[in-house]
């Protein structure tokens, strides 16, 4: 069984970070808020997603049936730092949110597992970039 997350260095990260002007105590605190406040067209967007990948076999839902990003699994958890990750055949991620005082940052790591995982970055990385800019504003 291979180790989750891989103990390599990611073969693609992006990090996005802002002031935080809500009180948020935790790190979880911070990425359940940010989850709350995707835009319209994300939400649609993530649906959409979820419709075209599961016709290729790959994960559109947690375990228990909730949203995929909902309910990913947790790998870490303190009061400052909160990651969730997923590994599945195309690509395995991590989410990790950070929380000082008065900044976060969400840094997205991946490891491609397949040449699809890459085809898939492609597809939603101008997505992926502005949901979460989106996101961080939100939270100053």
């Amino acid at each position: 069984m291979t180790t989750f997350p891989p103990a390599s260095p990611p073969d693609w990260q992006d990090r996005h970070e802002g002031m935080l002007g809500r009180d948020l105590a935790t790190a979880r605190a911070i990425h359940e808020y940010g989850l709350s406040q995707m835009p319209g067209w994300a939400q649609v967007a993530l649906d959409l997603r979820n419709r075209l990948a599961g016709r290729f076999g790959l994960k559109t839902e947690g375990a228990d049936g909730a949203r995929l990003m909902a309910s990913l699994p947790v790998l870490e958890e303190t009061p400052d730092r909160y990651c969730v990750g997923l590994q599945d055949k195309h690509l395995t991620f991590t989410l990790l949110t950070e929380r000082t005082s008065a900044r976060t940052a969400v840094t997205t790591s991946i490891w491609f597992n397949h040449w699809t995982g890459r085809a898939y970055l492609g597809l939603v990385l101008v997505p992926h970039k502005l949901i979460l800019r989106h996101t961080i504003r939100s939270l100053a």
